[in-house]
């Protein structure tokens, strides 16, 4: 045992070049990444007054105005029946959506990944920021669209005149994002090195015990049958050691 815990030491010791091999897979896993969009950013403009009335959701007849959504948006983002609406749009059946993992997770995404903007007097945009695009695009679709007819609600209720009726402005735009480090790739990298070491390790080993040649004079006495009387040394490490 003690033996070839030796051999492999040597081994390692005779195929030392070959460790740094291991910090090939990292790096080829961090370009890769640079490629791949990291996130995307999705917007959707829309033309409405910051005055204009919104018909809320969670009321049959209240509403307020585009200026206070904008002010508190996730009242819209977040409200249960939107949402609720949205889950319905995106997945074809529902059973019970409130323990639904997808619903959670749409929930979380509403939370963290939308905006609503007021980029001037009668445009505000409505923006997704996150890792997935297909999703970003139906979100940003649906609450424009939900946007537009809460307004021409919101119209109704309040009995308000003289405002131009809100419309898309073009269609929605996808900006791909792509960063070279992520603190979520800490971990990943992490695994991918210590693999990529165990791997060059464990063929550092599988090639120093398939080499067949004598690693030192007791095993080729053992192996022979016969003493050994003396033997000649390595004369390229001896003339190393001489011009140190």
């Amino acid at each position: 045992m003690l033996f070839n815990m030796k051999r492999y030491y040597y081994g390692v010791l005779k195929y030392r070049s070959w460790v740094w091999l291991f910090v090939f897979p990292p790096l080829v896993y961090l370009i890769i990444s640079a490629f791949i969009p990291s996130q995307f950013v999705i917007s959707q403009n829309i033309k409405i007054s910051s005055g204009f009335p919104v018909a809320l959701m969670s009321s049959p007849t209240e509403y307020n105005t585009m200026e206070e959504i904008i002010s508190s948006p996730e009242g819209f983002f977040q409200n249960t029946f939107v949402l609720r609406a949205l889950y319905l749009q995106m997945n074809s059946g529902i059973g019970d959506y409130r323990t639904d993992p997808q619903f959670r997770s749409l929930v979380s995404s509403a939370k963290q990944y939308m905006s609503l903007d007021q980029l001037g007097k009668d445009t505000i945009q409505i923006s997704y920021k996150g890792p997935d695009q297909s999703i970003g695009l139906s979100m940003v679709g649906f609450y424009s669209g939900r946007l537009i007819r809460s307004a021409m609600a919101g119209v109704k209720r309040s009995n308000a005149k003289n405002f131009l009726e809100p419309s898309l402005t073009g269609e929605a735009k996808t900006k791909e994002q792509r960063i070279l480090w992520q603190t979520e790739r800490l971990w990943p990298l992490l695994a991918i090195m210590v693999s990529s070491l165990l791997v060059v390790l464990i063929l550092c080993g599988v090639f120093e015990y398939k080499d067949s040649s004598f690693k030192s004079e007791r095993q080729m006495a053992r192996y022979l049958n016969l003493p050994i009387l003396g033997s000649i040394p390595d004369l390229q490490r001896v003339y190393a050691v001489m011009e140190k």
